[in-house]
């Protein structure tokens, strides 16, 4: 399925239609250039979800954990990755990020996580992936795959 969003405002409403889809257990690999509005999605997942701390990028520490305090949910995680700067499976295990990918109770958003994919198809860890294409100063295609 693809979707185009005009401006940030679509972009966070479009995150937040998605994480009102979510029950728990998802892994979703972000994939898109600079800018393309990765994180941007993010805080519009985090907002369906009940986040109310500032969602920003995890670049410089790697992942932000996102506690989620509704009890009608059966998350009680959003966990944010960011692997720009090369991070590979084995960094990922070693900052403890991958025994979130299959907790039930957890969800976790990758961005740059294209790289993890044959790693989750090994471990048979389901992922879903988003593909954002940078259309104009603020128009982004977002191509949902399963």
């Amino acid at each position: 399925m693809k979707v185009i969003t005009k401006n940030e405002q679509q972009t966070i409403k479009l995150g937040e239609k998605f994480g009102q889809t979510l029950k728990g257990g998802e892994v979703v690999l972000l994939v898109g250039d600079l800018g393309a509005g990765k994180t941007t999605f993010v805080k519009g997942v985090a907002k369906a979800l009940g986040v109310k701390r500032v969602v920003n990028s995890p670049t410089f520490v790697l992942m932000k954990i996102y506690v989620i305090k509704n009890k009608e949910l059966r998350i009680t995680n959003l966990i944010h990755i960011d692997t720009y700067r090369g991070l590979d499976i084995g960094d990922l295990k070693n900052i403890g990020a991958v025994e979130y990918f299959k907790r039930k109770d957890c969800v976790s958003f990758v961005e740059w996580g294209e790289s993890l994919e044959d790693y989750l198809k090994k471990e048979k860890i389901n992922f879903k992936k988003i593909v954002i294409k940078n259309i104009s100063e603020t128009k982004r295609e977002f191509n949902f795959i399963e």
